[in-house]
């Protein structure tokens, strides 16, 4: 009986050491944490951190990969006449529009990209019977993103940092930081572009697709679109990232 009692006793003397070997370890990792939370945001709670963190994720833009030093020139080389601040402030109307056409589930906004047309589509379709309003929107910075060019088409795409307030339906609204990318193209030589479909252009006028950049006329309403098309940037795509 003292034997049996004896095997009993030490397997629960190392069972109890090491539950409190456990222990100690959990306490010290709970200290440490809360001294690590009290030190970055000023409190011990584990919760109170969370919502400390995201209301600073949300009061902090999103970064941005500036290229304007390295494709600046080039720029400027190839398109004397292009003046890349316009550009930008258009993107950022852009940008605005493409959110309040969302917002008023309106998807006739553009004509110019059906890409964009069918990004906005996409979005009114997510949303469904659902209510949201983008407002307090506020650009932050706009930069050049990256620049290509071949012998028929440049492509120029822009990114934008932002902020706005986000509300659906009766939810309290909260404040959001995001970034978009634009993409421009410049028709070099029509004769060289392989896939026009894949451009996505459309009529200025009424929006019909351009299928062929050797037609000088739109198909559809007879308006000059070759020229416009050719001789300028053309907004072909947007994307939040």
């Amino acid at each position: 009986m003292v034997m049996n009692l004896k095997y009993l006793i030490i397997p629960l003397i190392i069972v109890i050491i090491l539950l409190l070997i456990v222990l100690g370890l959990f306490f010290y990792v709970k200290i440490k944490t809360q001294k690590l939370l009290t030190s970055f945001f000023g409190t011990s709670s584990f919760k109170e951190a969370l919502e400390t963190s995201e209301i600073e994720a949300n009061d902090t833009p999103k970064s941005l990969s500036s290229m304007d030093t390295l494709y600046l020139s080039r720029l400027k080389k190839d398109f004397p006449d292009l003046n890349v601040n316009e550009l930008k402030s258009a993107s950022e109307h852009i940008i605005i529009d493409t959110l309040k056409a969302i917002e008023n589930k309106d998807d006739k906004v553009f004509i110019a990209s059906d890409k964009i047309n069918s990004y906005i589509k996409s979005k009114i379709a997510d949303l469904k019977d659902d209510f949201v309003e983008f407002s307090k929107i506020k650009i932050h910075k706009t930069v050049i993103n990256k620049y290509e060019k071949n012998d028929s088409v440049a492509t120029l795409y822009l990114a934008s940092s932002l902020e706005y307030v986000y509300k659906k339906n009766d939810e309290v609204g909260k404040k959001i930081q995001t970034r978009f990318k634009l993409e421009y193209i410049y028709i070099i030589d029509s004769s060289k572009v392989g896939n026009v479909k894949a451009l996505g252009l459309n009529c200025p006028n009424c929006g019909a697709p351009i299928k062929s950049l050797g037609h000088k006329k739109c198909e559809y309403c007879n308006t000059g679109v070759l020229d416009i098309v050719k001789k300028n940037w053309i907004i072909n795509n947007i994307k939040e990232y």
